[in-house]
């Protein structure tokens, strides 16, 4: 317990024991900008965001976003959830659409791109092609029924989008409402206090893991007792010496 809490002291809790010393818990409520760096002419960002609106990120100095949104807004998170659900059951249906399709003569090979991945643009234009000059039936159908998928699976990707950005708002409007309570209800109960519970009873459940496969060990090796093990011992010592008097040797 002693090392968690260490580590945890070294990795996180002491920046935010600083941050609160030096501005007190209102520094709870800070959510700064952050800028990328120039290399070879591209953006390259250093510090992970938290929030991306209008293409300008942002990142919460000590209380992460989840936790105000577990805190806050369950009611929200719950329909998160669901459209998350929707867009990864929307994917795995085209996924396994394409996949039922990939053999030697794919009907899908026109609708995609050099990853391997079919795209709407590439089947809207062979669906037109063949629209035009219908030469495989087939590979019409496969392309149709390919295409509602995908549409299926973008608006998925909208929904979920649209609904998260919405969360994100919420969430970083709600910083600077803050009060001081709930301050140090995230920052102390729902950021240290958590953390610190969670990885103890890792560690507990690890160390507990380990000594039943040790358990285990000790009982598979000691499963036969003692004397029914120097029963078996002389029983095959019988054997043995029968087999080397038929082969004539003496001792």
């Amino acid at each position: 317990m002693y090392q968690i809490i260490m580590d945890y002291w070294v990795e996180v809790m002491q920046d935010d024991v600083y941050v609160v010393t030096q501005d007190g818990w209102e520094g709870g409520r800070v959510v700064r900008q952050i800028f990328p760096t120039k290399k070879d002419g591209k953006n390259v960002w250093k510090e992970k965001h938290d929030f991306e609106f209008n293409k300008e990120r942002f990142k919460a100095e000590v209380i992460p976003p989840t936790l105000i949104e577990i805190r806050f807004y369950d009611d929200e998170l719950r329909i998160l959830t669901e459209y998350q659900e929707q867009l990864d059951s929307a994917s795995q249906a085209l996924e396994a659409f394409v996949e039922g399709h990939d053999d030697e003569e794919s009907l899908l090979d026109e609708a995609k791109n050099d990853k391997g991945k079919v795209t709407q643009k590439l089947i809207n234009a062979r669906i037109k092609a063949l629209e035009e000059n219908c030469t495989d039936p087939d590979e019409l159908e496969a392309l149709q029924g390919c295409l509602k998928l995908v549409k299926a699976e973008s608006s998925a990707k909208k929904v979920h989008k649209d609904y998260k950005h919405k969360l994100d708002m919420l969430v970083f409007k709600k910083y600077p409402k803050l009060s001081e309570s709930e301050l140090k209800a995230l920052i102390v109960e729902d950021k240290w206090l958590a953390t610190l519970q969670g990885r103890i009873i890792a560690e507990i459940e690890r160390v507990t893991q380990q000594l039943a496969n040790r358990v285990k060990t000790l009982e598979e090796r000691y499963e036969t007792p003692l004397p029914q093990l120097t029963e078996e011992v002389a029983t095959l010592s019988a054997r043995v010496d029968a087999h080397l008097r038929k082969m004539g040797l003496q001792w």
